[in-house]
């Protein structure tokens, strides 16, 4: 029993020792790591500025009202996030035009949203209330 707690203990030792000298050489990849981190930074940053430029805001009802949601990327088919022939009024909260397709995968009609618009009454657009089963933004 105690010959397997020297042992434990050797290979810890040697396992510390090979670390405190791994520096050594890890320290010409520190910076390459360090631009790693600052570039994930940034992706991570472009990726929010993108969710910003994409915003819409989407109702169950007309008017707004009743549920609702935030939409910040394109949805193919609604009907998995159960807002399938639902949608009655939207407002454009970002700065990225969106379209609204009657049909899955971005078919039938469709209206747009430039930047700052709201539409209070898909039912105003032909073939359009309660009928929006795909969203899709333009940058």
């Amino acid at each position: 029993m105690r010959m397997r707690h020297i042992v434990a203990v050797g290979a810890a030792a040697t396992a510390l020792s090979l670390g405190a000298a791994l520096p050594a050489f890890a320290g010409d990849a520190q910076p390459s790591a360090e631009r790693s981190r600052t570039a994930a930074a940034h992706d991570a940053s472009d990726l929010g500025a993108l969710a910003a430029k994409r915003k819409v805001k989407i109702y169950q009802d007309a008017k707004y009202k009743r549920r609702n949601t935030i939409f910040t990327e394109n949805m193919r088919n609604l009907k998995k996030d159960g807002w399938n022939d639902t949608i009655s009024s939207a407002k454009n909260l970002g700065t990225c035009t969106v379209t609204f397709y009657q049909h899955k995968n971005y078919e039938g009609a469709r209206f747009s949203l430039a930047k700052g618009e709201k539409e209070p009454h898909f039912g105003d657009h032909p073939h359009m209330s309660d009928a929006t089963s795909s969203v899709k933004f333009r940058c």
